[in-house]
């Protein structure tokens, strides 16, 4: 039996740029792509499972992120280039065909490389960020109509140096009032909603007044450490793209993912805005037609992290029903 001990961390070249990637297992290839902002570490839980089930799971530090390097230029953070990045990362595995893991940005990168490189996924499942229309604009001009004068971190995040000048000088601040629970309890926020307050983020999400139980000393410390080494650019310039990702995707706007698909959600997810099960098959239902849902009762978004147990059970169900 694997453990999270026999997780092995290699040094690839996956289309031209040097990158962490970590392997444990052996059999037919799982990838599982991380989110904002974690990195590798995050899926530790998951790769000892699926190692366990049969599979050589790989799970990379993605582009910007860790110890891969980052892209040239902010433009290079598309969901095409990142497709091509899987793609690339997929075949030096030396494997043509993958079931595909994903949350956050990650769950937005693996939507994207499947609709992009449909033959290559055999089966996915995807966390806390469902299967979107395209809206009638580009997502920054609805944004900006939906929050008017009020903060919205995503709009935040749009202007290069601003958003990592303030994660940079405290990461621990960032990550520990990002990674909590939905009933984890805040002090006051030292900043209201009104962007004319100025400031920052970390200042309007209220310091965390207890760690959750389920984010260890050990995994705080490797993220705060990772990010003081590598800084937040290169993880926000995945958001400065978003309107570039809704030009690409305008010819994929009614493409559907053939191949089986688990989503997860927790029931207290800010990404899916607290979708039941309901909403979310008549959201994503209709393009993907072998769809299966769990939404976790009081879980928020760090669904890897917060529900293993969870996770890893609806995860084993559902590769156990399908043939590989």
């Amino acid at each position: 039996m694997y453990s999270i001990d026999d997780i092995q961390l290699q040094q690839w070249t996956v289309s031209g740029l040097r990158t962490r990637v970590t392997v444990l297992g052996e059999g037919p290839l799982a990838l599982c792509v991380h989110g904002w902002p974690e990195c590798w570490y995050s899926w530790r839980y998951q790769m000892v499972l699926l190692a366990n089930a049969g599979y050589r799971v790989i799970a990379p530090d993605m582009p910007g992120f860790g110890e891969t390097q980052g892209y040239p230029r902010i433009a290079d953070y598309t969901i095409e280039r990142t497709g091509r990045f899987l793609s690339d990362l997929v075949a030096e595995a030396g494997a043509s065909r993958v079931l595909l893991i994903g949350h956050d940005w990650g769950a937005i990168n693996a939507w994207g490389f499947a609709l992009q490189y449909p033959q290559t996924v055999s089966r996915m499942v995807v966390m806390s960020v469902p299967l979107k229309p395209l809206g009638e604009h580009p997502p920054t001009r609805e944004l900006k109509a939906l929050f008017g004068d009020r903060f919205f971190y995503q709009l935040y995040f749009q202007q290069p140096g601003v958003a990592e000048a303030e994660f940079d000088a405290d990461p621990e601040g960032i990550l520990r009032a990002l990674f909590c629970s939905p009933d984890t309890p805040r002090a006051q926020p030292q900043l209201g909603k009104a962007i004319a307050e100025g400031g920052g983020w970390i200042g309007r999400l209220g310091r965390p007044l207890e760690q959750p139980a389920w984010l260890t000393d050990e995994a705080i410390a490797y993220y705060v450490s990772t990010y003081r080494r590598s800084g937040f650019a290169g993880g926000l310039n995945y958001y400065r793209n978003i309107d570039h990702n809704w030009q690409i995707m305008q010819p994929l706007a009614s493409a559907r993912i053939e191949c089986p698909v688990l989503f997860l959600s927790g029931e207290k997810d800010y990404a899916t805005q607290r979708a039941t099960v309901e909403q979310l098959s008549r959201l994503m239902g209709e393009r993907i037609p072998d769809l299966t849902i769990k939404v976790l009762a009081g879980k928020g978004h760090w669904l890897q992290s917060e529900a293993v147990e969870a996770v890893n059970r609806a995860i084993a169900d559902f590769i156990s029903q399908r043939p590989n």
